[in-house]
């Protein structure tokens, strides 16, 4: 299965709030590739889907493909277990030329998981 296959399958939902605001669910299924070999024992979701989460959802909200531009800051404060319901909160502003810096919140129930704040633009 491929990294959007698995984002696609763990899809609750993606809501766009306003015209800068998304909000977005996911629920990650022990039995998904992604989870092998990270770790054995105790399976946890990797940084990096984490980042490919808020652009799938960048590319839900606004029906069209985008590009990591930069990474300018992640930190991952607690663990994402399979199984548990993720909620992202992204604040979207768009720039000049097809060009958005976004801020995502990814929260586990009431505690922060992670913060990303990175820069995409359109394919």
């Amino acid at each position: 299965m491929s990294l959007y296959n698995d984002l696609k399958t763990s899809e609750i939902s993606v809501l766009k709030k306003t015209s800068q605001h998304i909000s977005a669910v996911f629920c990650f299924k022990k039995e998904l590739d992604l989870f092998n070999g990270h770790f054995p024992g105790n399976p946890i979701l990797p940084g990096i889907f984490q980042v490919e989460m808020v652009k799938y959802a960048m590319e839900k909200t606004f029906d069209t493909g985008f590009y990591i531009k930069s990474v300018k800051k992640t930190k991952f404060s607690n663990l994402i277990h399979p199984g548990e319901t993720v909620c992202i909160d992204i604040t979207a502003n768009k720039e000049e030329n097809s060009r958005f810096n976004v801020r995502a919140i990814l929260r586990v129930g009431d505690t922060i998981a992670g913060k990303i704040n990175m820069v995409i633009t359109e394919k």
